[in-house]
């Protein structure tokens, strides 16, 4: 048999070689019985607590970054509302057992052997209240500048820093390298592949300085340096609500895709007493607000994209989460394993046992396409074919299925990959190949513009990827 004549369509999605998670409705044209749902993380054990004498109740703003085989995990110490704030820096081996080296670089007090890494030096720049680096994966980065971050408030503008090895750091210019914001949360940048250039995310306020809700803003830049005009993020139609960080990422695996956990803000909501809040050593009358985590994705531009609008991490059981500025999650996802990602949340913020707990989830495991018992279909968007092979994040129970067919642009069969040739598989994969039947090979598929049919029974089906 000769292989399919190529067809292309200039609305098919020209996805090449990316991972596509379902996080969004980007990838699915029509789901027939399967629900499109986030998925938990699971809680661990895994704690970090803020107990150097440095460190405190106000310690936040996490950053984890991989690098290589060493995690570097990069924080706020501040043990009081109006102490003196502090950059610190953590290290592991796998993700989840962190020391503090005794770096000797900033003393506090009469200790030198602090895992400081930044401070206040100059009268007037407030950089380590929010002081959040980033590995440069720009290819163009010099060697000096393998580290960067910005740190800065309102009045002093954003810093911009480098490093060549993450803990010995200075500035980049005297200056701040952009004052078009309010800055006074975590602010996030990093290299985006996908845009070929520095993208930095930045908090803002709806109605001016101090007035409104709290949300997000967006710039651009080639160097680091010199930045595009600031614009405000949109929300994809869901209704504004007030964002108190944004946390936003490129994924893992797909960083055409980021992923943002900001934590949602809600004022004047009071879940316990002021003096069950005092026994509990909850300071500053924090009881007043409570806050939990949302997850909104990015593309590029100027739209986040809400596709689950409600909460994704809540505060639980334990009451001390439920205090304002509580469940703030880590910048950066970092894979512990082939198959696990990880992320760090804030816990009993402005408390005396103020920590991080580990939480992780499924590569890709976000958000799901799920079938029950009863037969389910997923069709695709039109995509255009390529590489070598088909490979899925999977999982069935023992009885379930999933059964692949590939449609024509017009949403026929096509001879050799659909109808009995469609393979079946069950199982539970991250990056699983699929192997069609009569020797058939996902090749001969290159260049034409097709569809995916899923039939799923007992089945979730978390991503695709060609390659």
């Amino acid at each position: 048999m000769s292989n399919p004549t190529p067809v292309t369509d200039q609305a098919a999605l020209a996805i090449g070689l990316r991972r596509e998670p379902f996080f969004d409705g980007h990838f699915i044209e029509k789901l027939t019985r399967v629900s499109h749902e986030l998925v938990d993380s699971v809680q661990t054990e895994v704690e970090f607590p803020f107990d150097a004498p440095w460190e405190g109740a106000y310690s936040l703003y996490v950053v984890v970054i991989q690098d290589g085989d060493l995690y570097r995990m990069y924080y706020r110490g501040q043990g009081a509302i109006k102490s003196r704030s502090n950059t610190c820096y953590a290290e592991s081996r796998d993700g989840q057992n962190w020391i503090r080296p005794a770096l000797g670089l900033f003393p506090d007090g009469e200790r030198n052997d602090t895992n400081i890494i930044h401070i206040d030096e100059v009268p007037g720049e407030k950089t380590s209240h929010n002081f959040t680096p980033f590995l440069d994966t720009n290819p163009a980065a010099a060697p000096d500048a393998r580290f960067k971050a910005v740190g800065g408030d309102d009045k002093g503008g954003l810093f911009g820093f480098a490093s060549a090895d993450g803990i010995h750091w200075r500035k980049i210019q005297p200056g701040p390298i952009f004052t078009d914001g309010i800055f006074d949360s975590q602010n996030v940048a990093f290299w985006s592949e996908t845009e070929n250039c520095y993208v930095l995310y930045f908090r803002i306020w709806t109605e001016g300085l101090y007035k409104g809700l709290r949300t997000i803003a967006r710039t651009t830049s080639s160097d680091f340096i010199h930045w595009s005009k600031p614009e405000a993020m949109t929300f994809g139609g869901v209704p504004q609500e007030e964002l108190y960080t944004n946390v936003t990422t490129p994924c893992p695996g797909a960083p055409h895709i980021y992923v943002a956990l900001p934590s949602r803000f809600v004022m004047k909501r009071q879940w316990m007493t002021s003096d069950q809040a005092k026994a509990l050593t909850v300071q500053e009358g924090r009881e007043g607000d409570v806050s939990d985590t949302v997850f909104m994705t990015s593309r590029g531009g100027t739209v986040y994209d809400r596709h689950f609008p409600q909460a994704y991490l809540r505060p639980g059981l334990d009451p001390q989460d439920w205090v304002g500025r509580n469940n703030m999650v880590s910048t950066g996802l970092v894979k512990l394993d082939h198959n696990t990602l990880g992320f760090y949340r804030c816990r009993h913020y402005a408390s005396d046992s103020c920590k991080l707990t580990l939480h992780t989830l499924r590569r890709d495991g976000f958000a799901r396409l799920r079938a029950g018992s009863q037969k389910g279909r997923v069709l695709t968007k039109a995509f255009v074919a390529a590489g070598e092979q088909l490979c899925l994040n999977f999982a069935t129970s023992a009885a379930g299925t999933i059964r692949i067919e590939v449609l024509d642009a017009s949403g026929k069969p096509v001879d050799g990959f659909s109808g009995r040739a469609a393979p079946k598989l069950f199982g539970d994969s991250t990056h699983h190949p699929v192997k069609w039947v009569k020797q058939r090979n996902w090749s001969e598929l290159s260049g034409r513009t097709i569809r995916l049919r899923f039939t799923l029974s007992e089945a979730d089906l978390y991503a695709l990827q060609q390659q």
